[in-house]
């Protein structure tokens, strides 16, 4: 992933920079489009050798992170850790969008980036992807609070998207919370440290992705606040593709695994899968175990 101080380069005129964890092989290219005159930031990733085969394969995936870290923190952040990284090593064309009002995307008062405002920057992404790659659809995967922008997408949009993965999908659960009053809020080292509760995490890890973080998102929309204020708008019905979704051991009291199964039992697909993760917990891509999450979520991707 292209380092934030540098500029983000035009329209098909993107950098592409080889990544030296994988020797050079797997490569990163940065793109921008725009929604309404917005800027949407949208990155790349793939293997050397798989650019001819994607239009047949249609191994197209778009990530899309959570509530307050953009895609380079969430996706993108370590060697060893990457999640990018381990999907374009099987082959995936993987992007990963910030959506608006986060990371280098555009920013803009005209709304706070709830979740259904910031699906349509997944519209606007998708259509940008199946345009340079000529495929019909892409595979998108939501984690945690982008699960609920991504649920929302995919339904609006069944044309567009072939396969759905959520992690820390969250339907009509809520949490009680004073509605934020200002539109952002500050990022800082502390916020952004894991806590030892949260997932087996390597403490170094923790610490090394907290600096980067803080660094590359100072502040974050507080949309996905009031979302988390209120039961989702997600209507798990209108969903007719394959849908996966994943969820950490560590992440399962009560409340939390009813209201996920509540939103599986919904589904209007038939080709759905709900699975635990064995040891793992709220940030499962960042934990010791990483490798078990990666592995769930390519036997869904690479199913026929």
């Amino acid at each position: 992933m292209m380092p934030p101080v540098l500029a983000r380069l035009a329209l098909l005129a993107a950098l592409v920079v080889p990544s030296l964890a994988h020797g050079g092989h797997v490569k990163s290219r940065d793109h921008t489009t725009e929604r309404n005159g917005l800027k949407l930031a949208l990155y790349e990733k793939w293997k050397t050798g798989e650019e001819g085969k994607w239009k047949t394969n249609g191994k197209v995936v778009l990530l899309v992170h959570g509530a307050t870290w953009s895609s380079y923190c969430t996706f993108d952040t370590l060697p060893g850790y990457s999640l990018m990284d381990a999907l374009a090593e099987d082959g995936w064309d993987v992007w990963a969008v910030d959506l608006h009002n986060y990371g280098a995307s555009g920013k803009t008062d005209a709304d706070w980036t709830e979740a259904a405002s910031a699906a349509n920057d997944l519209d606007t992404a998708a259509d940008y992807i199946r345009a340079l790659r000529w495929v019909d659809k892409v595979d998108v995967f939501g984690y945690q609070w982008g699960a609920q922008v991504a649920a929302l997408f995919a339904e609006a949009h069944a044309n567009k998207v072939a396969r759905v993965a959520l992690f820390g999908m969250r339907y009509k659960l809520y949490e009680p919370t004073n509605v934020p009053k200002e539109p952002s809020r500050k990022n800082s080292f502390s916020s952004a440290l894991l806590k030892p509760e949260d997932g087996d995490l390597d403490p170094a890890v923790v610490k090394r992705r907290a600096e980067a973080c803080s660094l590359h998102d100072v502040a974050s929309p507080n949309g996905a606040l009031k979302d988390l204020g209120k039961g989702s708008s997600a209507n798990p019905k209108k969903l007719s593709m394959p849908v996966l979704l994943l969820q950490g051991e560590r992440d399962t009291d009560g409340e939390v695994l009813s209201d996920r199964l509540d939103y599986f039992k919904a589904l209007g697909t038939k080709a759905k899968w709900f699975v635990v993760l064995a040891g793992l917990g709220r940030y499962a891509p960042l934990e010791r175990g990483h490798a078990r999450f990666e592995k769930a979520l390519l036997d869904f991707l690479d199913a026929p």
